[in-house]
C-alpha cells in the first residue's frame, strides 16, 4: 500500500454524494472489519453499491471496499474486480489506477489512463491521479516526469488540502535540485499557504525554505517565515525537533545567538535520538568556544 492511500480514503469521504448514505449498513461494515469479517463486510458494501442509482455513492460504497481488499486481504485481483464494478466510467478509471499503483503494478496503472483524460474526471479524483503518477514516476526515477505531475497536482481545482500541500512540496524539492531556487521558493511558500495545520509536508516546507533562504543570504526572511509559529502544538517529536533546529539555524544566521542558543536548548529538551542531540551539543560547544 503506497504513502498516499490514507489520501485516498480521504478522497473517498470526500466525492461521497449528499444523497442518504445507509450509515445503519457501513457501522456494520465498521463492526466486521474490526472482526475481520473482511468478505461479510465486502459483501455488505457490494450490495449498497448495487444498490444505489447515484455515481458518487457507488464509488463511494466500492471504494470502502477496495480499502479492505487493499490493506487487509492484499488481493490485487479482488480490489480490480470491485474497481470493475464502479458504474461512472470516471471514477472506474481512477478506481483502476489506484488499485494498480497500490499494488506497485506501474506499467499497468500507466497504460490504464490517459494523461489528458483525468482533466474530464470527478474534480475531486484528478490531483489525487496526478499525485498517484507523480509516485509512479518517482519510483521509475523519471524526475522530469514526477516533477510535471507534482504541479498538476497542486494546481488541480478542488485538490485536497494535503494532496495539494505536499505537491507544492515535492515540486519545490525538485526544483530547488534542479537550481532552480525561485521556483522551489514559490512552491514552498504555496505549501505554507495552503493551511496553518502542522502536516508532515508542510514542517518540511518551512524548514526547506528556511534553508533556500539562508542559503541565498536572506537570513532575516528566514526568521520571519517562522512569525506565527506555535511549537507547542507541534505533537510529533521529530516533526517538533526539525523546525527547532530549522529556527535556530535561521536565528544563528542573523546574528541573533543568544536566541538561537535558547531554541537549540528547547530542541535538547525532546526525546530525540541521541545521535541528533550529540550533534547538537557539539554544535554548542564550538559557539560557546567562539564566544
Amino acid at each position: 500500500m503506497t504513502r498516499l492511500s490514507l489520501l485516498a480514503i480521504t478522497l473517498v469521504l470526500l466525492t461521497a454524494s449528499s444523497h442518504a448514505v445507509d450509515y445503519q449498513t457501513l457501522s456494520a461494515v465498521k463492526r466486521l472489519t474490526a472482526d475481520k469479517r473482511y468478505d461479510e463486510a465486502i459483501q455488505k458494501l457490494e450490495a449498497l453499491a448495487a444498490k444505489t442509482e447515484e455515481v458518487g455513492e457507488n464509488f463511494h460504497y466500492l471504494d470502502l471496499a477496495m480499502d479492505i481488499t487493499v490493506k487487509s486481504l492484499k488481493n490485487a485481483d479482488r480490489s480490480l474486480a470491485l474497481a470493475a464494478q464502479v458504474k461512472d466510467a470516471a471514477h472506474r478509471d481512477f478506481a483502476k489506477l489506484r488499485v494498480l499503483t497500490d499494488f506497485q503494478r506501474y506499467d499497468e496503472a500507466l497504460a490504464s489512463v490517459r494523461e489528458e483524460a483525468i482533466e474530464t474526471w470527478p474534480v475531486r479524483c484528478r490531483g489525487q491521479a496526478h499525485a498517484f503518477l507523480a509516485e509512479i514516476y518517482h519510483k521509475k526515477k523519471d524526475e522530469a516526469a514526477e516533477l510535471r505531475q507534482w504541479q498538476k497536482a497542486a494546481e488541480a481545482p478542488g485538490a485536497e488540502v494535503s494532496v495539494r500541500g505536499r505537491a507544492h512540496r515535492e515540486a519545490a524539492v525538485h526544483q530547488l535540485n534542479q537550481g532552480d531556487t525561485a521556483k522551489a521558493e514559490e512552491h514552498f511558500r504555496k505549501a505554507l499557504a495552503v493551511t496553518p495545520a502542522n502536516y508532515a509536508w508542510r514542517i518540511e516546507s518551512l524548514a526547506g525554505l528556511s534553508r533556500l533562504l539562508i542559503d541565498s543570504k536572506r537570513p532575516k526572511e528566514a526568521v520571519k517565515a517562522f512569525e506565527g509559529t506555535d511549537f507547542s502544538k507541534i505533537d510529533h517529536i521529530t516533526s517538533k525537533g526539525t523546525l527547532l533546529e530549522a529556527y535556530a539555524r535561521a536565528l544563528l544566521a542573523a546574528g541573533k545567538k543568544i536566541k538561537a542558543i535558547e531554541t537549540f536548548d528547547q530542541l535538547l529538551q525532546l526525546n530525540l535520538p541521541a545521535p541528533w542531540k550529540d550533534r547538537i551539543n557539539q554544535e554548542l560547544d564550538q559557539m560557546a568556544e567562539a564566544f
